[in-house]
C-alpha cells in the first residue's frame, strides 16, 4: 500500500510538474508561479535584501539530496538528485534550502529533481521555474 501511495505521489509531481528550458526563459516572462502546487513555499513570503531568503519543501523523500544552489545574475539553480536504483522508501520530511541574501531585483529561479540512475531514459523527473522578486 505505502508502495502504491508513492508512485501515486510521484506520478502526480510529474504530472502538474511545468518544465521551462532555459531557451524558453529568455523568449518569455516568467510569472510567479504558484508554489503550493509544487508543496514549496519561499520564506519569507516577500523577501527584502537584507532577509536570508530560503525554500521550504514540504513532504519531501529523505533520498532526494541537494546537489547545488547556484547564482549567475538574475538566474538561481537549485538541483536536488536521487538514484531510483537503489529502491529506498520514501520517508517524508521538510527541507528547507537556503538561497540566502540577494540584492533588490526579480530572479528566476529554476528547481529540477534528477535522478542519476543509469536505467532511466529521461534523468529529469521534475523541472520548473518561477520568480521570485526581493525588495528594498
Amino acid at each position: 500500500m505505502k508502495l502504491f501511495a508513492l508512485f501515486g505521489f510521484l506520478f502526480f509531481l510529474f504530472a502538474c510538474s511545468d518544465t521551462v528550458s532555459e531557451g524558453q526563459l529568455q523568449n518569455q516572462e516568467v510569472q510567479i508561479t504558484d508554489l503550493s502546487k509544487h508543496n514549496m513555499k519561499i520564506i519569507p513570503e516577500t523577501p527584502s535584501s537584507s532577509d536570508e531568503i530560503k525554500l521550504v519543501v514540504f513532504d519531501d523523500c529523505t533520498y532526494n539530496q541537494l546537489t547545488g544552489v547556484t547564482r549567475n545574475g538574475n538566474m538561481i539553480n537549485i538541483q536536488k538528485q536521487f538514484n531510483s536504483m537503489m529502491k529506498w522508501p520514501c520517508i517524508m520530511k521538510n527541507d528547507t534550502i537556503l538561497i540566502g541574501k540577494l540584492p533588490v531585483g526579480t530572479y528566476i529561479v529554476n528547481y529540477k529533481l534528477v535522478d542519476i540512475s543509469t536505467y532511466v531514459s529521461d534523468p529529469v523527473s521534475i523541472s520548473f521555474s518561477f520568480s521570485l522578486p526581493v525588495f528594498k
